[in-house]
This record gives structure tokens, C-alpha cells and sequence, in this order.
């Protein structure tokens, strides 16, 4: 039996980045194409391994397959949680025994040979337009990853900064993005309003103003003001009317932290008169940045 290793490794790839990619779409929670690839590829070396070294049977129990798995989700996604890592974990899980069943329909009724064993799957194409096509996928998932480094590189290069927000006490040092199009102020103290993601800074806020975010009933006035006004932190909250982010008319809560930093090490300025404004989602799609900043504040 002959097996192109060149082939194994490139089916193995494509197979466990669409895995990885389902995963992440089913469990709501995001990444890079690089960390997809980097998951994917780690698959497909295990596979390799297998073929180049048989006689290794410890990384053939289901022990090791496991260990696996989790090594997979863990450089592909990074959860910070344990209930998020079990439920990306369970995704990931669903998605693979999704895409098997599809593998094997597919194998079937096409006609094609395939080797199953040990976590591995190499299908023996009839047509080596098949290896081409599974060529330039790859090739299309590295040059993602390659245009996704690039973007990074010139957006840290001019338009980041650092920022530090501290409140009562407590501080947390994130990434902004320095963007023309926030002119939002808050319209009591008519402060600039700095957009931030609420998990970059969840750990320095009240556990009252945490749980709005965390079960998700920021949209909902009521309850959200009920939860405002139960705390002793209400004087240091507000809700600040937007129109952007991708929602017309709606309600930002923010807060007056106790002072901000901006700028990078060798060059900082610090504020106090700004609002912090809580975003419930996420910024960046690549993670670049945690903060949307308005120029006026340079």
C-alpha cells in the first residue's frame, strides 16, 4: 500500500481547518486564520507521524487522540474559560464526527479507496486533479494568513496604541485603535467616550455591571437599569445613546473610570476626563485591537 505523504499531509490540513473553522461558527467564539492553520496542521503532523512511525502505539490510544483534540482547540482558540474550553471542545467533537459521516458518503458514492485508521484519513484519488485542488486550497489558507499578517503589521504601525484604564484600584493594558470614526461624547459631561470590548476589561468592573454583560441583557433598559441602580458604583455609570457598531439608536452603558493612559512606553499621556463605553462584542475580527480611540484624545 502506498501512501504519498505529501497528499496525507494536505488532506489532513484541509480537513481539520474546516473542522476547526465549524467549530468556531457553531461555538460563537472567534480566531485568526493563522491560529486555524497552526490547529490544522498539528493534525495533520500527528497523521504523518502515524504513517512515518507505526511501532509508536502510545499515540495511537485513545488517550493520546484525546490529548490531541484538546491541544488543537487550545492553539486555535485559547479559551479563557473552562465552560468555554468543554463547549468549543463539544463543537469540535460534533463537527468531526459531522464531517466523517459526509467523508464516508462521499468515498462511497464516488467509488474511491480510503485509509481510516488511528485519527487518520488518506483517500486514494483516482484523479490527481484532486491533489491540485487540495493544493490550492492550502495555498489559499496561507496566503489568508499571510494577507491577515500583513494588514496586522501596517495597522500596529499606524494606527495602534496602548491604553490603560484604571478604576477603583484596579488597571488592565490593552490595544486601541485610533479611529476617525468615533466622535462619540458623552451627553451629560459631554466626555469623549472610549469604545472597549467588555472582556478586556470585565476583570477590573464591579461583579453587578459583569453580570449584565454575561447574561447578555445590556439591550434589555429595565432589567439593565434595575442592575445599574442595585449598585454602589451608580454614580460612576451611565448610559450613553449611539448610532453605529451596526445598531441604530441604541443605549452604551459607560463608566468614568478613575484614570486612562494612552500611548506606548516611551510615550504616554494620561486623562481623566473620558468615558469608558462597554461593548458586548468584539472589535476586532483578527483580535488586533480591544478599544476603539478617537483621535481628539492624542
Amino acid at each position: 500500500m502506498e501512501i504519498y505523504l505529501d497528499v496525507l499531509i494536505l488532506e489532513n490540513i484541509v480537513m481539520n481547518y474546516l473542522i476547526l473553522w465549524t467549530s468556531g461558527k457553531l461555538s460563537k467564539m472567534r480566531t485568526s486564520n493563522l491560529r486555524l492553520f497552526m490547529g490544522a496542521l498539528l493534525g495533520a503532523a500527528y497523521a504523518a507521524f502515524l504513517v512515518v512511525r507505526p511501532d509508536m502505539k502510545v499515540y495511537c490510544t485513545a488517550i493520546a487522540k484525546i490529548l490531541l483534540s484538546i491541544a488543537m482547540v487550545t492553539i486555535t482558540f485559547f479559551p479563557g474559560k473552562f465552560v468555554s474550553f468543554i463547549k468549543i471542545l463539544v463543537m469540535f467533537y460534533i463537527s468531526t464526527f459531522v464531517f466523517a459521516g459526509a467523508s464516508f458518503a462521499l468515498i462511497y458514492l464516488n467509488n474511491q479507496g480510503a485509509l481510516v485508521k488511528n485519527g487518520m484519513i488518506y483517500v486514494y484519488w483516482q484523479s490527481k486533479w484532486i491533489t491540485i485542488f487540495l493544493s490550492i486550497i492550502t495555498a489559499v489558507i496561507i496566503l489568508k494568513i499571510f494577507q491577515e499578517i500583513i494588514q496586522y503589521k501596517f495597522i500596529r504601525e499606524k494606527l495602534l496604541t496602548g491604553l490603560r484604564i484604571i478604576f477603583e484600584s484596579k488597571q488592565t493594558d490593552i490595544a486601541a485603535l485610533i479611529d476617525t470614526g468615533n466622535s462619540l461624547y458623552d451627553p451629560l459631561s459631554n466626555m469623549p467616550v472610549i469604545i472597549v470590548e467588555f472582556n478586556a476589561i470585565k476583570n477590573i468592573l464591579p461583579t453587578e455591571i459583569c453580570n449584565i454583560f454575561e447574561s447578555s441583557i445590556e439591550n434589555d433598559f429595565t432589567l439593565m437599569t434595575d442592575q445599574l441602580y442595585s449598585s454602589k458604583w451608580f454614580n460612576r455609570f451611565r448610559l450613553i445613546p449611539f448610532s453605529s457598531l451596526g445598531k441604530e439608536n441604541g443605549m452604551l452603558i459607560g463608566f468614568k473610570p478613575d484614570y486612562v493612559e494612552i500611548g506606548d512606553d516611551d510615550e504616554k499621556k494620561g486623562i481623566s476626563d473620558v468615558v469608558i463605553g462597554i461593548y458586548n462584542n468584539v472589535l476586532s475580527k483578527g483580535e488586533h485591537y480591544k478599544a476603539l480611540l478617537s483621535p481628539d484624545l492624542l
